[in-house]
C-alpha cells in the first residue's frame, strides 16, 4: 500500500505546467522520425488538468498538440482548435504517468482519466510516448525540481 498521497506532492503552478510541457514538447519534437510518425495519427490531441486545492478552479486552459501541421502544434491556454481527443485528469495523475508510476488504460479504466474521442487512436500513440517520458524527466532535472522528480517515493 502507497505510503503518499496526493495532498504530499510538490507544489507546481499552471505556469510551470506550461514551461515544463512546452519544453517537454521541443525536446521531443525535435527528432524528425519521431515527428513524422506523430504527424501520421493526424490527431489534435488536447490535455485539461485540474487542481482544485492547489490552483483554485475546476480546469485551466488547456495543453493542445496539433499534429495536422508541420510542425506540430503545442498551444498552452485556450485554443479555437477542435480536439479529436481530450484527456481530463487531476494534474497529480499526468505525473504519475509522465513518471511511469501510472498505467494510462487502468486509469481510464477507473475513471482518474476522462477520455473523450476516439480512444483506441490514441492508444496507438502509447508506444511512441516513451521519449516523451525520458524529456519529462530531463526537463524537470534541468530545472531543478527534484522534488517532483522524488515524488512518488518507490
Amino acid at each position: 500500500m502507497a505510503t503518499w498521497s496526493k495532498d504530499d506532492r510538490p507544489d507546481v503552478t499552471t505556469d510551470e505546467m506550461y514551461a515544463i510541457a512546452e519544453m517537454v514538447a521541443d525536446k521531443t519534437l525535435s527528432d524528425p522520425e519521431l515527428a513524422r510518425k506523430l504527424q501520421s495519427s493526424k490527431l489534435v490531441l488536447q490535455f485539461r488538468y485540474t487542481d482544485v486545492e492547489r490552483w483554485g478552479s475546476e480546469i485551466v486552459p488547456p495543453l493542445t498538440i496539433d499534429t495536422t501541421t508541420d510542425p506540430i502544434g503545442v498551444v498552452t491556454g485556450d485554443t479555437e482548435l477542435k480536439p479529436t481527443i481530450t484527456l481530463t485528469m487531476e494534474a497529480f495523475t499526468a505525473h504519475l504517468f509522465w513518471m511511469e508510476k501510472l498505467n494510462i488504460l487502468a486509469a481510464i479504466t477507473r475513471g482518474h482519466i476522462k477520455a473523450k474521442g476516439p480512444i483506441p487512436k490514441a492508444m496507438r500513440l502509447l508506444p511512441m510516448l516513451k521519449p516523451l517520458h525520458t524529456n519529462y524527466k530531463l526537463t524537470l532535472a534541468e530545472l531543478g525540481r527534484e522534488d517532483l522528480l522524488a515524488f512518488p517515493p518507490d
